[in-house]
C-alpha cells in the first residue's frame, strides 16, 4: 500500500492532530466546567471526519475507519450541531445540564444510529435468505441521500437555537458577578463563533447541494470544504480552548468574590437550613435537582447557597447532592428485601440517573464498588 504525501495531506494530518490533542486536553483538563465536554465533542468529531478525508487523499486503508464510515456513514457528524450548540448554552451557565436534557439534544445522532443498525440487521438477514423484499443497498442508497440532506437541516436548526440563545438571553453574561471586562470577551467570542460558523454552514451547504446535483462521485470537489475545515479546527482549538479557560476562572473569581460577602451568620443559618431540608424532604432523590431549585425550596439567594456550599462546606453542588444520594444507597444495599434489585435499579431510586457517574461517585465516597459493598453486606447479614 503507498500513501501519497502532498501540501494538503500534511496540512490536513495536522490539523487532525492537533484536533485530537486538543479535544483529549479539553477531556483531561482539571477544569471542571461542564461546556468543555461539548466543545471536546465537537473538535473530536471534526477531526474524525478530516481524518476519514485523509485516508482517502493520501491513499490509505484504515479497515476500522472504513467500516465505521460504511456502517455509520453520518452518525458522528449528527453530533455537531447538539455539540456546538450544548457548548453556547453552557458557556455561561453556572449548572451542569441533566443527562435527560442531554439525551434530546443528540436525539437526532440517536435516531440516525438506531436507523443505520436497521439497515444493518435487515442486510443481514437478507443476505442469509431470513428475509425477502427489497435489496439492502437499495434501501441504504435512499436513506444516504436523505441522511445527508437532514445531517444538514439539523445542523442548521441547532445553529439557529444558538444563535438565538445568543441574541434573546445573552448567555447570562449580563450578570453582576461577571467583571465587565470578561463580560465583552465572552460576548465577542461567542458572537464571532456564531459568525464563523454560519459562514461554514453556508460553505457546506453549498457543497452538498452541488455534489447531489451534479452527481459527482469523486470526492476531489470537496477539497476546498475540508481546508476550510482543518482551518477552523486549528482556529477553533486555541481561541477555544483559550476562552473555556478565561470563564472558568472568571466564575471560579466571582464564587469567591461573593463567598466573601457571606457572613459567617448567614453561613452557619444556609447550612442548618441544607441538611435540615436534605434530612426531612430527601431532595436529592430527585435525579434533576439543580443548586436553583434547591436555593428555592430553602427560599434563598442561589449565590448565598453557591457560596456556602463552595466556602464552609468545601463540597460545591454535586458532592454535596451524591454523599447523600450515596448513603441513601449504602443503606438501601443494608435491606433485604432490595437483594432481587439491580444494583443501578438502587441507585436509580436514589436520585443517579447515570450508571458511570454511580460507580464513580460511590467508589469515591466508600472506597470499594457498589458490587464489592453488597457483597461484604451480604456477608455481615450472614
Amino acid at each position: 500500500m503507498s500513501v501519497h504525501v502532498n501540501l494538503f495531506t500534511v496540512i490536513l494530518l495536522l490539523g487532525i492532530l492537533q484536533g485530537f490533542i486538543l479535544g483529549l486536553m479539553l477531556l483531561f483538563s482539571r477544569n471542571e466546567k461542564q461546556n468543555k465536554y461539548f466543545l471536546a465533542a465537537f473538535i473530536l468529531v471534526l477531526a474524525y471526519d478530516m481524518f476519514g478525508t485523509f485516508c482517502w487523499s493520501a491513499g490509505l486503508n484504515v479497515r476500522w475507519a472504513d467500516l465505521l464510515d460504511t456502517l455509520f456513514p453520518y452518525t458522528f457528524i449528527f453530533t455537531l450541531g447538539p455539540s456546538f450548540f450544548l457548548y453556547i448554552r453552557t458557556t455561561f451557565q453556572t449548572e451542569n445540564l441533566p443527562f435527560k436534557t442531554i439525551f434530546k439534544v443528540y436525539l437526532p445522532a440517536i435516531v440516525d444510529f438506531l436507523i443505520r443498525l436497521a439497515i444493518i440487521t435487515y442486510a443481514i438477514l437478507y443476505n442469509h435468505r431470513l428475509l425477502t423484499g427489497v435489496n439492502p443497498n437499495r434501501v441504504d442508497g435512499l436513506y444516504h441521500p436523505a441522511a445527508e440532506l437532514l445531517l444538514l437541516l439539523v445542523f442548521w436548526s441547532y445553529l439557529a437555537a444558538a444563535i438565538r440563545l445568543f441574541r434573546h438571553k445573552s448567555l447570562a453574561v449580563s450578570d453582576e458577578a461577571y467583571p465587565a471586562a470578561e463580560q465583552q470577551l465572552a460576548g465577542q467570542w461567542i458572537k464571532t463563533l456564531l459568525a464563523v460558523m454560519t459562514g461554514v454552514a453556508l460553505v457546506w451547504t453549498l457543497t452538498i447541494l452541488v455534489t447531489m446535483l451534479f452527481h459527482l462521485q469523486t470526492l476531489g470537489h470537496i477539497v476546498p470544504f475540508e481546508t476550510i475545515v482543518i482551518m477552523l479546527i486549528y482556529w477553533i482549538g486555541f481561541k477555544g480552548y483559550q476562552n473555556t479557560r478565561v470563564v472558568y476562572i472568571w466564575q471560579q473569581q466571582a464564587v469567591k468574590s461573593y463567598r466573601e460577602k457571606v457572613t459567617d451568620g448567614e453561613a452557619e443559618d444556609c447550612i442548618r437550613l441544607l441538611k435540615r431540608l436534605m434530612d426531612s424532604e430527601k431532595l436529592y432523590l430527585d435525579p434533576e435537582l439543580t443548586v436553583t431549585h434547591l436555593a428555592d425550596q430553602l427560599a434563598l439567594n442561589v449565590k448565598v447557597v453557591s457560596a456556602v456550599l463552595n466556602g464552609p462546606l468545601h463540597k460545591g453542588f454535586s458532592n454535596f447532592v451524591n454523599e447523600y444520594r450515596v448513603l441513601e444507597v449504602k443503606e438501601q444495599l443494608l435491606k433485604p428485601e432490595n437483594e432481587p434489585l439491580t444494583l443501578f435499579g438502587i441507585a436509580s431510586n436514589c436520585g443517579f440517573n447515570s450508571q458511570a457517574t454511580f460507580q464513580r461517585v460511590f467508589r469515591q465516597f466508600t472506597g470499594m464498588s457498589p458490587s464489592a459493598f453488597r457483597k461484604n453486606s451480604a456477608q455481615i447479614r450472614i
